[in-house]
């Protein structure tokens, strides 16, 4: 079967299998993040037609246009040479600045080699977001009140005028949870109490007697990175432990956004988080909703979680570019008030398969796959009839096909 497409799934790193004399004749797959899902994808892409293949900037030489990728076919992984590809769907994500630069210079080659298309955009950093979408007046009540922090001495007077809950940090350009902090007073004990997880997602508590102690451990802790302080919002279950919900909206294959799933996502009594990198637990998001909530309450919910993720996703559209999948999450109080935490241009999916959820995994599966279809039928050349109409026209002048938004009545 002739493939039609060729789609390159783009991450940072990739740590090639041992061989096989070195497994005792067991073959292993090379590490990569996200390894089961690119293997889901790639069925899925077998199917549709579809020449998919994994690779990172390692695998590319732009000195001499050489692309190796990995394939998985028969369940097993094989590094094989691959075409330039028609589409990457980029999930690098990196945990350094050189390895940022490297990811961003590796696509930039890429680019010039052969003007691919981008099949999911991105957003910038979470103050931008959270600006854009505060322009808004219908999503503008659903945003926790946020202040952006830009110097660790900005920080203590936030502090003193906060309630007795204390303030959240979180950094703006932070993701899974790390680097998280929530500052806190303890008036009777004359202590400041800070809780939180580092940049490696490791939970940490510190106690200090004064608020000159809580700035220099801020300052070292924050360093030169910009952070966001919000409100510490009562976002925890009736049992104590921290939850949030994740809405995963995807284009379709008419380029319309749709809902692929809901699910709760759930973190231990006493953690600061919920996100499932941080040891949180996923739930089906209805059943979960319903026991804390009741039945009906959990589906205005639900409804009002979508709607409002439904509304969103063209109005970050126009400010940021098409974009491909969003994936919002909610925190909720015990009033059934909602609030719009965050929103990630690279969700992951892996609490579908996690709660059993199969029809919203294999739709998180395969919305990528069509909507690459989609674009795809817009790279195909167009036949010229009039031959004086048949003026060359440099490449480099053309209006980028990735920043344009789908648009429907």
């Amino acid at each position: 079967m002739i493939a039609l497409i060729q789609l390159a799934i783009f991450v940072a790193s990739i740590k090639a299998a041992r061989s096989a004399e070195d497994c005792s004749g067991s073959e292993m797959a090379p590490a990569m993040p996200e390894r089961r899902f690119y293997e889901l994808l790639s069925e899925a892409a077998a199917r549709m037609q579809i020449d998919l293949f994994v690779f990172s900037p390692a695998e590319f030489d732009h000195r001499t246009a050489q692309l190796n990728g990995y394939r998985f076919r028969s369940g097993k992984w094989a590094l094989e040479p691959c075409a330039l590809p028609d589409i990457v769907y980029d999930r690098s994500f990196c945990r350094s600045n050189e390895e940022q630069a490297d990811c961003r210079a590796s696509l930039a080659a890429l680019r010039r080699l052969k003007p691919y298309l981008s099949l999911n955009g991105s957003l910038p950093s979470k103050w931008i977001v959270y600006n854009t979408l505060l322009d808004d007046s219908i999503i503008a009540p659903a945003l926790p009140p946020t202040r952006l922090i830009e110097r660790p001495d900005e920080l203590m007077p936030m502090l003193k005028a906060a309630s007795s809950a204390g303030l959240f940090l979180k950094p703006s350009a932070g993701m899974q949870g790390k680097g998280v902090i929530h500052v806190r007073r303890n008036p009777l004990a004359d202590q400041w109490l800070v809780t939180g997880r580092t940049g490696s997602n490791r939970r940490f508590e510190h106690q200090f007697d004064s608020h000159e102690r809580l700035e220099r451990w801020t300052a070292k802790a924050v360093g030169g990175a910009a952070y966001l302080s919000q409100p510490c919002l009562s976002l925890r279950s009736r049992c104590g432990s921290p939850f949030d919900v994740r809405v995963l909206l995807q284009k379709n294959e008419h380029g319309r956004w749709t809902v692929s799933g809901a699910a709760a996502r759930v973190g231990e009594p006493g953690s600061l988080t919920s996100n499932l990198h941080g040891g949180g637990k996923p739930a089906n998001a209805a059943s979960y909703l319903a026991n804390e909530f009741g039945r009906r309450q959990a589906e205005r919910l639900l409804s009002r979680m979508e709607q409002l993720s439904l509304y969103a996703a063209p109005k970050l559209e126009e400010r940021f570019g098409r974009l491909a999948e969003l994936g919002f999450d909610y925190g909720i109080e015990p009033d059934g008030r909602l609030w719009l935490l965050e929103v990630n241009s690279r969700p992951g999916r892996s609490a579908f398969r996690q709660i059993g959820d199969r029809q919203a995994e294999r739709h998180s599966i395969e919305q990528p796959l069509r909507y690459a279809r989609l674009l795809s039928k817009r790279m195909r050349p167009l036949i010229i009839t009039n031959p004086q109409a048949s003026r060359s026209y440099d490449s480099h002048r053309r209006f980028r096909t990735d920043y344009v938004q789908e648009v429907h009545p």
